[in-house]
């Protein structure tokens, strides 16, 4: 007895439903794939920006009080200040019309960091008495060095100086080189170790930096404005805005309003 074949339309027929699920598979593993790279590029968009946020409000914390400043041009917005290394109270120091090369400070761990080519500032009211060094406000440090007894030690300066004022809390500051987060086009840069200037400086003179977040956009927000600082008056500290957008082209955008509230020690 011979076996019986398949006929053309059973034939035909298993072909069709063989490609219909063939399609099926394929397209729950696209959308599967789909899903993954959409979510891997998400967690790392919402990880540097993460980063990006967190790594700029720690160093904003440590910034002198008076010495943000923000500078547009273009596409290039620039958020400067300056850390310090050291901060503590001086006993005496030389205000004006008296002049000395010396200041009494109250000894305090930390001193080890200094390295002696820092800039002292007393009572620094607004960045140019940080940046300009004409103001007053601020001197050359050559080092410090022990004092009359175990509690106390000597700041000296390059030279004769004389501040305008003492600080209300008698209190010193010296100044780091001076740190700045630029957005240049889509992306956000870290600038530090260059020299205090007057007038802000661009990005170019700033030296080499460091890519810190990319996928910025920018042109979704009010006047482009990355940055925006409000100075200290008497009723609350200095408060620094940040609004960083990242966008792809994959998600959704990652929309971050943040603000940092610096404290007003003079």
């Amino acid at each position: 007895m011979t076996g019986r074949g398949f006929t053309l339309i059973e034939l035909i027929t298993s072909i069709v439903l063989l490609s219909i699920l063939a399609i099926s598979v394929t397209s729950f593993i696209g959308f599967a794939a789909r899903m993954f790279v959409d979510v891997s590029e998400r967690e790392q968009l919402l990880g540097q920006s993460r980063f990006a946020i967190e790594r700029l409000s720690r160093e904003l914390r440590s910034a002198v009080p008076n010495s943000v400043r923000i500078a547009s041009s273009g596409a290039v917005q620039c958020l400067e200040f300056t850390p310090f290394v050291l901060s503590g109270l001086y006993l005496q120091a030389p205000i004006s019309p008296d002049a000395s090369a010396e200041l009494e400070l109250a000894s305090a761990a930390g001193f080890d960091a200094v390295q002696g080519n820092e800039r002292l500032v007393l009572y620094p009211r607004d960045a140019a008495d940080i940046y300009d060094a004409s103001r007053a406000q601020n001197a050359a440090l050559e080092g410090i060095t022990a004092g009359a007894s175990p509690a106390l030690a000597v700041a000296n300066l390059t030279g004769i100086h004389s501040f305008p004022q003492h600080s209300p809390e008698r209190r010193f500051y010296l100044l780091a080189a001076p740190t700045s987060y630029c957005v240049q086009g889509s992306q956000l840069w870290r600038y530090s170790g260059y020299d205090f200037s007057a007038s802000q400086l661009a990005p170019a003179a700033m030296g080499t930096g460091v890519l810190m977040a990319e996928g910025l956009n920018t042109a979704v927000l009010p006047a482009g404005q990355v940055f925006r600082y409000d100075a200290p008056v008497l009723s609350r500290n200095a408060v620094v805005h940040i609004v960083l957008n990242f966008g792809s082209t994959l998600t959704d955008d990652l929309f971050f309003n943040h603000e940092v509230h610096l404290p007003n020690v003079p």
